[in-house]
């Protein structure tokens, strides 16, 4: 008799000691998901008033605690680093909720051709064709949303030293344009501190705004 009510004792302590531990992986994911949480940004484009071309805006999410700081134009832009966003302009530096630098998001207008106006090659001519620093909008690209102004797609920034044969640093890109304006955004994220799945989420939120 003693046993049996040992053994429903420890029987009984088992399933509470079950039910805490399943109470708390439950707060956990809970926690987990809340801390993945996305947050809207909404930046204007161009971002000096004196800059040419028809002012917009661009919305987009990125993950909680980002903040994103517009670059001033005296710092350049080194087509030998990384995050440099070369040959676009009213560039956005973009932190993460440690502080670091996680990537950056410009604009620039583009020359449509008739019967062409959506192909890559056409669009995003400004940013493809560099021999150093390019986004590559063949090999990895790929569109993630079609939107009723264009398409928002994901692909590589490819930084090349040394020529064909050099060694390359990649870093994740998103590109995404508005044929009424005839214009589009691109993002560098560093490949280091962005996965490939806050990219694709980045890429599957950018709206163009009035």
């Amino acid at each position: 008799m003693k046993s049996r009510v040992c053994f429903k004792w420890k029987r009984q302590l088992a399933l509470l000691c079950l039910g805490v531990l399943w109470l708390c992986g439950c707060a956990g994911h809970a926690a987990s998901q809340a801390e993945a949480e996305p947050q809207a940004a909404v930046l204007s484009f161009p971002v000096q008033a004196a800059q040419e071309g028809e002012s917009f805006s661009v919305s987009f999410d990125l993950p909680e605690g980002w903040t994103a700081s517009a670059r001033e134009p005296a710092a350049g832009q080194d087509v030998h680093e990384p995050l440099a966003l070369a040959s676009v302009t009213s560039i956005y530096d973009l932190y993460d909720a440690q502080g670091g630098l996680a990537g950056a998001v410009g604009y620039s207008p583009y020359e449509p051709y008739e019967g062409e106006r959506d192909a890559p090659a056409v669009v995003y001519a400004a940013v493809r064709m560099g021999s150093v620093y390019r986004f590559d909008t063949e090999e990895s690209y790929e569109v993630v949303k079609e939107t009723d102004v264009g398409a928002n797609a994901v692909m590589d920034v490819v930084l090349q030293e040394g020529g064909a044969g050099g060694s390359a640093t990649l870093n994740r890109g998103v590109l995404a344009y508005d044929r009424d304006r005839a214009v589009f955004v691109a993002f560098e994220l560093d490949a280091g501190r962005v996965t490939a799945q806050q990219q694709r989420d980045i890429a599957a939120s950018v709206e163009f705004t009035a």
